[in-house]
């Protein structure tokens, strides 16, 4: 079996008394999309600047393609990164930006062509100066930076924001590409529809620690299921006598939609329930991003909010 691509063991980074990672346990192998979770706070940007060696260790251990990081180590040219706040010279155009990322790692840039066509990044966009680019151009041109060189680790930092949809859609399949030619990529998101779509395994921290791993599959298999129902009028009528579904639990109607809880395992029983009850519309959705939000309320204390669908 190959050796992980990213190894941690004991791994913690004290600021004072106060520990910003504790203890961490992980392990990333080659050729997959490791999501690592939590709330703000969580620790997940001081993880990623121990992998990067901007940082070191307080004590514990890590690893990355087989060496200990250290920054300006020959080893972050193997490597992409996408911060989550990222800061570019304003004053240089984005294919100065390009050409400099690819020479400070003194690599090829093969992928260059294929990131900036994936991306939607035309040569106007590149010959102009990054400090009248806007938001998602910039973001454009990290990505880009960060894949050119086809690096065997991705690291991405929230690397999402400020794309549009279609964009977000074509990076999404360009990053199982990658995974499908055997790279790994170090996936830290607050889009949890993302993570659900995208991550073999997920990690997810609180207060410095681990406090969940576990395959998405899995996750996604065990996690509950809200079903959306709009019936015929009276809506009121329908509210005040629901109709009863095997296995669901009605929870509330919200406009012209009432709210049922599916337990995992009973999707089948009631979809066949639907058959007889004739609804309008109805939408089925994983209640895979609500497990995760529980988690992190744990430490923000707030409530639970589902909103109805958009009607089609």
């Amino acid at each position: 079996m190959s050796e992980p691509v990213v190894v941690a063991r004991g791994l913690t980074r004290l600021y004072g008394r106060q520990a910003a990672v504790d203890s961490l346990n992980f392990d990333v192998r080659p050729g997959e999309i490791f999501g690592y979770l939590g709330p703000n706070g969580a620790g997940k940007t001081t993880t990623i600047r121990l992998l990067l060696g901007l940082i070191r260790p307080t004590r514990g251990v890590v690893r990355v393609l087989g060496q200990t990081p250290r920054s300006g180590s020959p080893l972050l040219a193997r490597i992409g990164y996408v911060p989550g706040e990222p800061g570019l010279p304003g004053h240089l155009t984005g294919r100065q930006i390009l050409n400099l990322c690819a020479g400070l790692g003194a690599r090829p840039a093969p992928l260059r062509g294929w990131a900036c066509d994936m991306l939607g990044l035309s040569a106007e966009d590149l010959a102009k100066p990054a400090h009248s680019c806007s938001r998602g151009v910039k973001q454009k041109i990290v990505i880009a930076a960060a894949m050119q060189h086809d690096p065997d680790l991705l690291i991405l930092d929230e690397p999402t924001t400020g794309l549009d949809p279609l964009v977000q859609s074509d990076f999404m399949d360009a990053l199982r590409e990658h995974r499908a030619r055997g790279k790994t990529v170090f996936f830290s998101s607050h889009v949890l529809s993302e993570v659900e779509a995208l991550c073999d395994r997920v990690t997810v921290l609180r207060d410095g620690r681990i406090i969940l791993e576990s395959a998405v599959t899995e996750l996604a298999a065990a996690a509950e299921r809200r079903l959306w129902l709009r019936m015929p009028p009276p809506v009121r009528g329908a509210v005040t006598n629901p109709p009863a579904i095997r296995g669901a639990e009605f929870l509330r109607a919200q406009d012209d939609w009432l709210l049922y809880r599916v337990p995992a395992g009973h999707v089948q029983t009631i979809i066949a329930d639907l058959a007889d009850i004739y609804p309008l519309d109805f939408r089925l959705e994983s209640a895979f991003e609500e497990g995760f939000l529980s988690l992190y309320r744990r430490t923000e204390g707030e409530a639970a909010i589902a909103t109805p669908p958009e009607p089609s």
